[in-house]
């Protein structure tokens, strides 16, 4: 167990690194402080006693507009001595907003997959205790804790508009047209407006004149959707140039989470992300049903649609290699911006066609996060074959390895034949997801499984495959090769073979 120094540290370290920089938020915490300066905003539990004074909560409730718990969680006696404050604020202070927050023991321990399930354990019990909101904080950002608490308001503003929807419907019978359309109008200004407004500053604002019918929005004229990828269309500008609608149907879409997702993604291909490799956000517009972004023309196809054409449904060794170099280019920039995709498949791999050379761009970055340091992710992002099985396997995992194996994936199927590892594997169809990982983990584990995922479907040995595919293709993460280091391998392997020609 950590001793209360340790905790110590790690609760004022969190504190002055936060409470300064967030004067809306009155912070409690339990933990005694110690003798170095207190932020303002900041009660802490009177030494020896470990109570906190309750014209000092009140002063805090008051002055804030949220009040943050702060603590590790860990023992009994804390949980009960957080319930019994809870229980304080719900009589004293009814209309206060409480959130708790969650620390790890000591600031020096290392986040491993081990350590950051037990957190999470402790975190699921914590939404049992009666707070608004329970936010777990790995690092002292006050700008993203400031974001989690105003989408936790948001989210919490928009359930119970849900819950007084349906206690009205309850105790009045079925309500009227006319009232369930007030509901769903305050709920979509909810979403699309005050969320954006207050979390989003470069999310496009509702335009109600925005030309929305048949092939058209706005200026742009739609051609034809993509096959496979029916709210994505082929469109022309004003100009005539060839750029990409991705829609989203408001309508579809029911929480703050998936809106936050829509903002990142627009921000992670118009601002973030610069690499000839990555498509483009040029904008986004936003009518009275859809959010529309505007991408970079990428080509006609996507990488999938190109190997249905070829023979052994394969490229040839030197566009392989060619192709791969440029995706790993993608990948390793974006792992150096912490950026991970989340689900690197063929079908996210666009494919243009210029000077007899296929130009590749990684797209779809509607899973992807920013993900720092160790931290790790549970959503789970991709499918198969490509989709890495640790995140199949509905555990914690990291992401950028995880992005690794799919690239890997995607290795071997451009390589070596679509359809390569499914023939390798054998998985059969209506299989869960989680059993399908287990087989792919239990197949990469006997020797030789590379090179006989790599000839499965016909396809001769080829040194530097099969020396990538080893880098990259493994049942533990920590093993795989980074993508930034796969650049430099494939980067190496071109440089010789142009010096052989």
């Amino acid at each position: 167990m950590a001793t209360l120094s340790a905790i110590q540290r790690v609760v004022e370290a969190y504190l002055i690194s936060v409470a300064p920089s967030t004067p809306a938020f009155g912070f409690l915490t339990l933990v005694p402080w110690s003798s170095q300066e207190k932020p303002a905003n900041v009660l802490s539990s009177e030494a020896g006693c470990g109570e906190l004074r309750l014209e000092g909560i009140a002063q805090i409730v008051e002055q804030h507009e949220v009040v943050l718990i702060v603590s590790v969680y860990k023992t009994k006696k804390e949980k009960r001595r957080v319930v019994c404050l809870l229980d304080y604020l719900g009589a004293a202070h009814p209309d206060a907003v409480v959130f708790l927050v969650q620390l790890p023991d000591r600031l020096d321990t290392e986040l491993t997959k081990a350590y950051h399930s037990e957190l999470l354990v402790r975190h699921d019990e914590l939404y049992s205790l009666g707070a608004d909101g329970v936010l777990m904080e790995l690092a002292g950002n006050p700008g993203r804790l400031q974001h989690r608490v105003s989408l936790e308001l948001q989210e919490n503003a928009a359930i119970q508009l849900r819950v007084r929807a349906h206690t009205s419907t309850l105790n009045q019978g079925v309500p009227s047209g006319m009232q369930l359309q007030d509901i769903e109008d305050k709920f979509s200004s909810l979403l699309w407006n005050a969320i954006p407004d207050m979390l989003m500053p470069d999310f496009a604002p509702l335009n109600e004149r925005l030309l929305e019918c048949g092939n058209r929005v706005g200026e742009f004229q739609l051609v034809r959707p993509y096959p496979d990828h029916q709210h994505v269309s082929l469109a022309v500008n004003g100009q005539h140039e060839n750029v990409v609608i991705k829609v989203y149907d408001k309508r579809s879409i029911t929480d703050a989470n998936r809106v936050e997702s829509i903002y990142q993604e627009f921000c992670f291909l118009t601002h973030t992300l610069d690499h000839p490799h990555i498509i483009h956000c040029v904008g986004m517009l936003h009518s009275q049903c859809s959010v529309h972004l505007v991408l970079q023309y990428g080509g006609d196809v996507c990488m999938e649609q190109v190997l249905s054409t070829q023979p052994g449904y394969r490229l040839s060794r030197d566009d392989a290699l060619d192709c791969r170099t440029q995706i790993a280019s993608a990948l390793s920039y974006c792992h150096a911006q912490d950026v991970v995709h989340g689900q690197v498949s063929l079908n996210h791999v666009a494919v243009e066609t210029a000077l007899n050379r296929h130009i590749c761009r990684l797209v779809d970055f509607s899973m992807a996060a920013h993900v720092p340091f160790s931290i790790t992710r549970e959503t789970l992002c991709g499918s198969l074959p490509c989709v890495a099985p640790e995140a199949a396997l509905n555990e914690p995992y990291l992401p950028k390895p995880a992005d690794c194996w799919s690239f890997g994936v995607l290795l071997l199927e451009t390589a070596c034949g679509q359809g390569s590892l499914k023939l390798s594997v054998q998985w059969r169809r209506g299989e869960s997801l989680a059993y399908a990982a287990w087989q792919v983990l239990q197949f990469f584990s006997h020797a030789g499984c590379h090179t006989e995922a790599m000839t499965k479907m016909g396809n001769s040995l080829d040194g530097v495959t099969l020396a990538c595919l080893e880098a990259v293709l493994q049942p533990e993460p920590a093993r795989r090769t980074s993508a930034s280091d796969m650049v430099g391998m494939l980067s190496t392997r071109r440089n010789e073979q142009a010096s052989l020609e």
